[in-house]
């Protein structure tokens, strides 16, 4: 709710990091009322009929990893098909989900005696075993591919002023990967034992480990009060302030502050503002930002996340690069060096105006030159 409520408003990329850990709480719900649960009712409920919910997990997740990092904050065009998994198990689950409400309770008595019954249930296009083993893999999948969109940012150095963010994503795709693996693995060990057929272990040891690493995960938000709240990438500023900035652009959200016309009117002076060239001092920051435009921080925190879709510091960057590429397009490196004209746009080291040069342009300042040539 936090992540909904407030972040949100800060960043949108939140939104999914709030889906992402919504899923989590509801796949605990499900397991325990398909496993653990006395209740008859609750498992007639949850035991099959979660099974599509599941793979929308890791795919938001990946989206939450990729909005953060990237400038790609929204789904659209060919990202939708992240949801086709989640799609076929939905029509996979039909024959059981027309089941009367007697039949289901009646299956989910016997089921509570013998969970390998649930084999019995007539799947169409996926088995069982296939759907319960190819889960965790594919969830596997997307964490692995959000850890090399983080691995790749770390490399560019668009997290040396977010050292916070990167310690997060590294420890909840690493919870992540480890839930996954426990579950391929009791799932390879179930298939040892039984003839390739998935069957809950009596003991429990493995659920046992999966639900302490899966409460790991969902715990592990609060020890990172600035993911929580959405500042991931404000460097500086106590708690207290990160707390009170989200309070303000909240209440803000149910006003007029952020109404169309409003939003207009800073994008007006943004516009205006732009001439002065002052993003390429070095060290320009938001709080520069505020005080030039006599602009609320709060104001313009969600005029960029929000109605832009793109970060402060993703915006500053933007605008750094498309003035070296006109310095570059001019002759500006025959005469002076590269460092020389990076320094010219702000940044005060050869290394991160390279490193920003690739973020934007995807390939640095010599190549581009060379095209140039």
């Amino acid at each position: 709710m936090l992540l909904l409520n407030y972040a949100d408003k800060v960043n949108p990329a939140n939104r999914y990091l709030a889906y992402h850990f919504f899923l989590n709480a509801l796949f605990g719900i499900a397991h325990w009322a398909s496993v653990v649960s006395d209740s008859d009712t609750l498992r007639a409920i949850f035991t099959v009929h979660y099974f599509p919910i599941y793979l929308l997990n890791t795919p938001f997740l990946y989206f939450y990893v990729r909005a953060v990092l990237t400038d790609r904050i929204h789904i659209n065009g060919w990202d939708y098909i992240h949801f086709l998994p989640s799609v076929l198990i939905l029509f996979n689950i039909v024959p059981y989900s027309l089941l009367s409400w007697p039949e289901k309770l009646q299956f989910a008595v016997r089921l509570h005696f013998d969970s390998g019954l649930i084999h019995q249930v007539y799947f169409p296009f996926v088995s069982f075993n296939f759907y319960f083993f190819f889960r965790s893999v594919l969830s596997l999948a997307y964490i692995i591919y959000a850890a090399k969109i983080l691995q790749a940012a770390i490399q560019k150095g668009q997290l040396k002023q977010a050292k916070e963010l990167e310690k997060w994503l590294w420890v909840n795709l690493g919870l992540g990967a480890l839930f996954n693996l426990s579950l391929i693995i009791f799932s390879i060990r179930s298939f040892y034992l039984h003839d390739f057929l998935l069957i809950l272990d009596e003991e429990g040891k493995g659920r046992v480990l999966a639900t302490v690493i899966m409460a790991a995960l969902m715990v592990s938000v609060y020890f990172f009060p600035k993911i929580l709240y959405g500042l991931q990438f404000q460097s500086g500023g106590s708690i207290s302030d990160v707390i009170e900035l989200n309070e303000k652009i909240s209440q803000a959200a149910k006003s007029q502050e952020f109404s169309r016309e409003r939003l207009n009117q800073v994008g007006d002076k943004l516009h205006q503002y732009l001439h002065k060239k002052k993003f390429l001092v070095p060290g320009f920051s938001l709080s520069d930002l505020v005080k030039d435009l006599e602009t609320p921080e709060h104001v313009l925190t969600y005029y960029f996340n929000n109605h832009k879709g793109i970060t402060f510091l993703k915006w500053k960057n933007q605008l750094r690069i498309e003035e070296a590429i006109q310095l570059l397009k001019a002759g500006e490196a025959e005469t002076n060096t590269l460092e020389s004209v990076g320094k010219a746009c702000g940044y005060k080291s050869r290394s991160n105006f390279i490193q920003a040069f690739k973020a934007q342009t995807g390939e640095s300042p010599s190549a581009y030159l060379k095209k140039l040539s």
